[in-house]
């Protein structure tokens, strides 16, 4: 009888027949349920994160194309300076009516200007009403004049020119296209994009750990199964293939549970969230246009796939490092 090699990696002998991951990692293992249960949740948390996103995106883009559209124009009380130069000496330099039916007849002619209104001043005040609380003390106080008006949308506009043309045309005119909010709503987007992906990211990492600290503890729970096998002629590659089919199955099996969980939780915002503009961005997010949906549930369904991937390559690389150190040479 001839003595038998030792090869690198197992014994040279035939496995056993019949042999499977079953046999070494039962898939009602302590410790595998715990993976599925932790890997569930995190990918229940990054489906949420990523539905959030959308969510929050889609809003800011429709307050960003609301104040884009706007823009006010103010007819501010003109100072001694401005009532003494040539333009404001053509006009009765106090009647502001008559300065704002010159700024409605100059933005009336103007093609960027789809539509306007003056504000009244009892509209005016009522703006002013939130900062300053009782505005009758204000009743002899000038107040500049509004006029809301609607851009062109089929236009390319340039701000600061139909901005230099109004001030040229009407005495104390100046117009406000709330760039501000603008830039601030595109700060907020752009926040909102890298904190999710920082989110994300942290998620990832902590799948990869949660998968090396699952496998190690399921071999180490069955190192007297895996010293067997060893003796018999298993391979480390055969006992760690068969631990990452275990844990592909419950990575992709956890990653649905989790978008399906996350996918329940938008239903329910769509359906009892307090709030009307909550509830319509969840019904959106979920049975919006074809078209808007598809990013989204793309998104979710590489959540699935990246879980899976993460339990199969980890949960092998785990398990090849961890068989190389039990079974390491003295």
């Amino acid at each position: 009888m001839t003595a038998q090699t030792k090869k690198p990696g197992g014994w040279g002998a035939p496995v056993p027949k019949g042999l499977s991951g079953r046999n070494i990692l039962p898939r009602t293992h302590a410790p595998l349920r715990t993976f599925m249960v932790a890997m569930a949740v995190m990918t229940y948390l990054a489906a949420v994160a990523i539905g959030g996103m959308f969510m929050t995106w889609r809003a800011i883009q429709i307050w960003k194309s609301g104040v884009v559209a706007e823009a006010t124009v103010q007819i501010l009380p003109l100072s001694e300076p401005e009532q003494n130069s040539g333009k404001a000496q053509k006009l009765p330099a106090t009647d502001m009516n008559t300065r704002v039916q010159q700024a409605v007849r100059f933005l009336e002619k103007r093609p960027e200007v789809k539509s306007l209104r003056v504000l009244t001043d009892r509209e005016n005040r009522a703006l002013l009403q939130p900062w300053l609380g009782d505005v009758s003390i204000m009743q002899d106080v000038p107040l500049p004049r509004l006029i809301a008006i609607r851009l062109n949308p089929e236009r390319k506009i340039d701000i600061a020119a139909l901005d230099r043309a109004l001030r040229a045309a009407v005495p104390g005119a100046r117009l406000d296209a709330h760039g501000r909010w603008v830039r601030a709503l595109s700060h907020m987007a752009s926040t909102v994009f890298w904190l999710g992906l920082g989110i994300l990211a942290a998620i990832i990492i902590a799948a990869v750990v949660l998968v090396v600290h699952a496998a190690r503890a399921a071999l180490e729970s069955n190192r007297e199964t895996i010293e067997v096998l060893h003796l018999v002629g298993a391979r480390d590659s055969f006992i760690a293939r068969q631990v990452q089919r275990l844990f592909l199955r419950a990575g992709f099996l956890a990653g649905m549970l989790g978008v399906a969980a996350a996918w329940l939780t938008f239903a329910l915002l769509a359906l009892l969230a307090p709030a009307e503009g909550i509830r319509e961005g969840a019904w959106q997010l979920l049975f919006g246009a074809p078209e808007k949906i598809a990013y989204h549930y793309g998104a979710w369904l590489i959540i699935v796939l990246t879980a899976t991937t993460i339990s199969l390559l980890s949960a092998r690389t785990a398990a090849m490092r961890i068989l190389a150190e039990m079974f390491a040479e003295p």
